[in-house]
């Protein structure tokens, strides 16, 4: 039997002074009142034999006065989930999201077990972003939801608003836009008491902003896009300023200020350029080049070429598609029809790696360059596909602008609605 110190001393203090005796009292038989005492303070281990007189003398027997306690064995829990947590985040640092979604998924389920609710809800809301990088949306969408759920969730505003603003973004890529606006101004309200600037606000704000602008509720987008960046958060914080100014930008462009909403990317570009988040930076630099392209905008050409080179390095089915998208919008710039062609052949418009929204876009796109090479039949049938997409995920405006350009070609005059990609 295995004798720990020195919780087995403070527990002998605990039921001896309890019972109302002395440490004299435990002495006898080879122990004395001393050696009770070195005991009891942990700075001497007893033998077995030793250990198995105190507890006579207190009554109980020994496996029950060395047996750890509820407090200990809690303690104890929480410190190996801790560790598991840790090596989780090891994986995730390292690029094994496979292992990292075993380990916090087993340290979930064992903290649920021993009624850890705090550690519980760590592991899952990092599992919710694993999930993420393993394209797994079904169950990183279920995760999200017994957060929100969660008793943690529901007694503190900050977490609510933090799930909430997730889920928004999630019902963005999967094109469920009034799921998203209504998630999104779900989270905008538990933070409503929050000080400024503060992470969870901010979240909330660009995922609402970014709702409104896909609705097309670009009237109510316009003064939201003016309280995030009155609020905007400092450089200190790099990422977060990054995507309130990338979601302000597009409200911006919308309202007929193209100049405002460049200048709004480009210092959203430098300050995610210091940070390791490497898919915001990516489409990020799809954002630029999207807009840079549609207004004919200076370093067009070099924007394009990074993307070019991201997509060299990070040959991933999404970056191929919006390489393609974007090549195409760079040939019709040029009026050069037949590479606009060749390049839109290229686009898989029906790849599952895209949002919903960046396939009507890309297959507008695509429309466009038929069109631009005399192919009216085809063109008809992407503008038309391109304006059922929207329609299906609840994107109405562009729904309509789709079907204006397939009957008026030569319509659209001011901001184009369809090159707005928000984070």
């Amino acid at each position: 039997m295995t004798i720990e110190q020195p919780a087995f001393g403070e527990r002998v203090r605990e039921i001896r002074r309890a019972q109302g005796m002395s440490q004299g009292d435990l002495a006898g038989d080879g122990v004395s009142p001393s050696y009770v005492s070195l005991v009891e303070s942990g700075r001497r281990s007893p033998s077995t034999k030793a250990a198995k007189a105190i507890a006579e003398r207190l009554g109980m027997p020994l496996e029950e006065l060395t047996a750890p306690r509820p407090a200990d064995r809690e303690r104890t829990h929480r410190l190996e989930l801790v560790g598991q947590l840790v090596a989780a985040r090891a994986s995730q640092a390292a690029g094994d999201w496979p292992a990292a979604r075993r380990q916090l998924e087993a340290v979930a389920e064992r903290a649920a077990d021993n009624a850890l609710d705090e550690v519980r809800w760590e592991a899952r809301w990092e599992l919710a972003t694993v999930l993420d990088h393993l394209g797994a949306a079904a169950d990183r969408e279920r995760v999200l939801r017994s957060l929100l759920d969660a008793p943690l969730t529901t007694a503190a505003p900050l977490l609510h608003s933090q799930v909430a603003a997730e889920l928004s973004q999630l019902h963005r890529r999967q094109g469920r836009l009034a799921e998203a606006v209504r998630r999104a101004e779900d989270a905008r309200s538990a933070a409503a008491d929050v000080e400024a600037a503060r992470p969870a606000r901010v979240q909330a704000q660009v995922a609402l902003l970014s709702a409104y602008v896909e609705s097309g509720e670009w009237h109510r987008a316009q003064g939201l896009a003016d309280t995030l960046l009155d609020e905007a958060p400092p450089a200190g914080a790099p990422r977060l300023r990054a995507v309130g100014l990338w979601a302000a930008a597009g409200a911006r462009y919308l309202d007929g200020r193209a100049d405002a909403a460049h200048e709004l990317l480009t210092e959203a570009d430098e300050l995610l350029a210091a940070t390791d988040d490497v898919r915001q930076r990516t489409r990020l630099a799809r954002a630029r080049t999207l807009l840079a392209l549609a207004c004919d905008a200076p370093g067009a050409d070099a924007l394009l070429e990074r993307v070019r080179q991201a997509a060299a390095l990070l040959a991933t089915p999404e970056t191929l598609s919006w390489l393609a998208a974007l090549e195409t919008l760079d040939a019709l710039r040029t009026s050069d029809a037949k590479r606009a062609l060749e390049r839109a052949g290229t686009i898989p418009v029906d790849s599952p790696a895209l949002p919903t929204l960046d396939q009507a876009r890309c297959v507008l796109i695509r429309a466009r360059a038929q069109r631009a090479a005399g192919r009216a039949e085809a063109a008809e049938a992407d503008f038309r596909t391109a304006a059922a997409g929207y329609e299906t995920a609840g994107a109405y405006r562009l729904a309509m602008a789709t079907w204006r350009e397939l009957s008026d070609p030569g319509h659209l005059t001011g901001p184009d609605p369809h090159v707005v990609l928000m984070p």
